[in-house]
């Protein structure tokens, strides 16, 4: 399920009928900019995962994560609009995350031999990758419940959102509900990952 697929116009890419303004609702964390680029780039993000031979129902995780980090780079100013198409840069973004995501996979089913020994490129990979890892958590340690709950739920521990109703695993009783608030909770998580970013850089 894409982080954005909650109430929404019959046709979200309407109201951006230019790359522009895509941008800049993209900016303001419009719901329907976040689910007009999922939707330009879900079937370039699904061939792609099919090329790395992954499962297809990591598609949905791999866009996630993708528009999550092009979303930061928007908030954090290292992306500016110079009249491409976002959706171009978000596929960028998951060819990245998609290829990490298959070296992880790979390591996890390699032979342990304890002959081999890494790169030190893939070593300084890892090493990111859990630095992120770890930030990722003290950043929904400070979020808190109950969007630290929804976010796990879904982007950590998979669940899909029938599960998490039908099992009540948090207070939302409808698929919609929870939806809109992990929306809403997903813009707290990016608001506050630039506050950390800024008060780490100073």
């Amino acid at each position: 399920m894409r982080i954005q697929e909650w109430f929404s116009p019959p046709d979200p890419c309407r109201p951006y009928d230019s790359h522009e303004r895509l941008f800049r609702g993209l900016q303001r964390l419009e719901n329907a900019a976040i689910l007009c680029l999922q939707m330009k780039a879900l079937k370039p993000v699904r061939k792609i995962v099919r090329q790395y031979g992954l499962p297809p129902d990591r598609a949905d995780d791999i866009l996630n994560r993708s528009t999550l980090i092009f979303l930061q780079k928007i908030e954090d100013g290292n992306y500016q609009f110079l009249g491409h198409a976002p959706s171009t840069y978000l596929i960028e973004i998951a060819r990245r995350v998609t290829l990490s995501a298959t070296r992880a996979q790979k390591k996890t089913t390699a032979p342990l031999d304890g002959h081999e020994r890494l790169p030190d490129p893939e070593v300084e990979s890892d090493k990111r990758r859990q630095e992120d890892t770890e930030l990722v958590r003290h950043l929904l340690d400070r979020l808190g419940d109950p969007c630290a709950q929804v976010i796990r739920l879904h982007h950590i521990e998979g669940y899909s959102d029938e599960d998490v109703v039908q099992q009540n695993m948090t207070r939302y009783t409808t698929v919609d509900s929870l939806k809109m608030k992990r929306s809403d909770c997903m813009k707290k998580l990016i608001q506050l990952a630039r506050k950390w970013k800024i008060s780490n850089n100073t």
